[in-house]
């Protein structure tokens, strides 16, 4: 099955109109401020382009039965792009079971997880 590749160019106001003005998801001194060496991408933001492809693959069905459990294991940053990728792993008792992710512009995955949808 193909899943639907989805690429999204991050940049500060994409990530302030997702986490709001004035932290560390959205300003770069805030972020400076707790330690970060800039702003980072909101966890939510990187699982709503995983939950976008589920919708853009399997339609009404991930609407009405879907579920994803994600991790987000490096940061994102403005100026990156992230693409979301997906593969169904198993298919049992009426689901079907997928491994989705997402890698940056070097391939590297940033965010890995568990998706479901009713078969």
């Amino acid at each position: 099955m193909q899943f639907a590749e989805i690429r999204k160019t991050i940049d500060l106001p994409r990530m302030t109109r997702y986490s709001g003005d004035g932290n560390f998801h959205s300003d770069e001194e805030a972020a400076k401020k707790v330690g970060l060496s800039g702003a980072i991408v909101q966890g939510g933001q990187l699982a709503g382009y995983l939950s976008e492809m589920m919708i853009a693959t399997f339609g009404k069905r991930y609407l009405e039965s879907g579920e994803i459990a994600v991790s987000f294991i490096k940061t994102v940053k403005a100026g990156e792009t992230v693409v979301t990728k997906g593969e169904v792993t198993e298919t049992e008792a009426g689901r079907m079971h997928c491994d989705v992710w997402l890698e940056n512009q070097q391939g590297e995955k940033v965010t890995v997880g568990k998706a479901s949808v009713g078969a």
